[in-house]
């Protein structure tokens, strides 16, 4: 898998999680609400001391898990699959006894199963709806076989099975459409997104992202990463002399040798201005001697322009610092340095 994907797959799971948790918590408050609510309704109009207690058990497990996951996302999904797991294989089967076809059961398990396809994703959805939509149709098989010959006309009673299954399946079915054809959208959104708009490489607010990647990498398998940070010498001057036009131009073609000169896994940020921060992934010294070779070289006629482009650079190792921000202060020094070093070299002549 190549740097590019790696990183959607990231952003992806990032906004994913941010939404998915924040789904989770509404529909949390809204089942122990219903929850209250229907036990309210029970002990007041109709009191079953059995189901009351399963309602009252959901409305207590739920605030449960509302208080015991604070702000922390992971412990909600959490609590609220094991929740759903209670709805789903206790509550509702106990629902299905005690109202039946005609009851509230069946919108009661379209609400839940809609909820499943809202809060969840990957294996905890398949887990559920390969066990839940099974028990569904096994409940509702049941209640017809033992409700219908009671009915003196089972006609309207054959028609509430017909449209409670009919909607079941196509719930289903057009939420699990949706979610796939958001995501394809999703896609494309997010790649152009995460691109700078001029020069076509990652914009500045991916590269949080980029570096908690390759940290990651680091601790736990040792990668060394190496940032080298590049500015356009006399780009200010080139700006001034012919425009803003020309140095987008400049900045383009800088972008694209840049894109040429690395590899796949790396990632090529735009850092501000006309500075760039490549990230060189499982990187060394001698290969990034080559690396800034081989882009001193393809800037010294730029790709697409008879224009001498010259370049400073910065770089520091991974492994040289104490963390990922001292990477980066360190790379951005040395390019200070080496700009100033350039400056003395000009004014000297």
């Amino acid at each position: 898998m190549d740097g590019e994907q790696i990183l959607l797959n990231m952003f992806k799971q990032q906004h994913y999680d941010e939404s998915q948790y924040r789904m989770q918590k509404i529909i949390m408050i809204l089942s122990v609400g219903g929850s209250a609510l229907g036990a309210m309704i029970m002990s007041i109009f109709f009191y079953d001391a059995l189901h009351l207690y399963f309602l009252i058990g959901s409305v207590v497990l739920g605030s449960l898990v509302l208080l015991f996951s604070g702000l922390k996302a992971s412990r909600l999904n959490t609590g609220s699959f094991i929740y759903m797991i209670f709805a789903c294989f206790v509550l509702v089967p106990v629902l299905w006894n005690f109202t039946g076809v005609q009851g509230g059961a069946p919108y009661i398990s379209l609400a839940i199963l809609v909820s499943v396809l809202s809060m969840f994703s990957k294996w905890r959805l398949r887990a559920m709806l390969f066990t839940y939509l099974p028990l569904l149709i096994y409940l509702t098989v049941i209640s017809a076989i033992t409700e219908i010959p009671k009915q003196a006309d089972p006609t309207s009673l054959i028609y509430i099975l017909a449209g409670y299954l009919m909607a079941l399946g196509l719930t289903s079915t057009y939420i699990l459409s949706t979610i796939k054809r958001f995501e394809e959208l999703n896609d494309q959104f997010l790649k152009s997104s995460i691109k700078d708009d001029l020069t076509q490489v990652y914009n500045r607010k991916l590269l949080d992202m980029i570096l908690h990647y390759e940290e990651t990498l680091y601790k736990k398998e040792k990668s060394d990463y190496i940032l080298v940070m590049f500015d356009v010498d006399k780009f200010k001057e080139m700006n001034d002399e012919h425009g803003h036009m020309y140095g987008d131009i400049i900045l383009r073609n800088v972008a694209q040798c840049l894109t040429k000169k690395i590899r796949e896994s790396d990632f090529i940020v735009r850092y501000g201005g006309d500075e760039f921060l490549v990230v060189l992934t499982a990187a060394t010294g001698s290969s990034l001697r080559a690396f800034i070779d081989r882009v001193n070289d393809a800037m010294g006629i730029s790709c697409d322009m008879e224009i001498k482009i010259e370049a400073s650079f910065g770089y520091a190792a991974r492994s040289e610092c104490a963390s990922t921000e001292e990477v980066l202060a360190l790379a951005d020094k040395r390019l200070y340095e080496m700009k100033e070093k350039q400056r003395r070299g000009a004014a000297e002549k």
